[in-house]
């Protein structure tokens, strides 16, 4: 994997987990916007995760 592509995607990620991850202890508990937060933490945990064992497998 190229790895300016990969730098791009930790970027994202990390922009979604540092945005998403302090929202979590504003918004207020069973609204929609502490779901959406919510939503978009764990895309960010699942992307990073991913990514990062896609970098792994392609370095071998």
């Amino acid at each position: 994997m190229n790895s300016e592509i990969a730098r791009a995607g930790i970027l994202i990620g990390a922009f979604l987990l540092v945005g998403g991850v302090p929202l979590l202890f504003v918004v207020e508990p069973g609204t929609g916007e502490h779901a959406i937060t919510l939503f978009t933490v764990l895309f960010g945990v699942v992307f990073l995760v991913a990514l990062g064992i896609v970098v792994r497998l392609s370095q071998r």
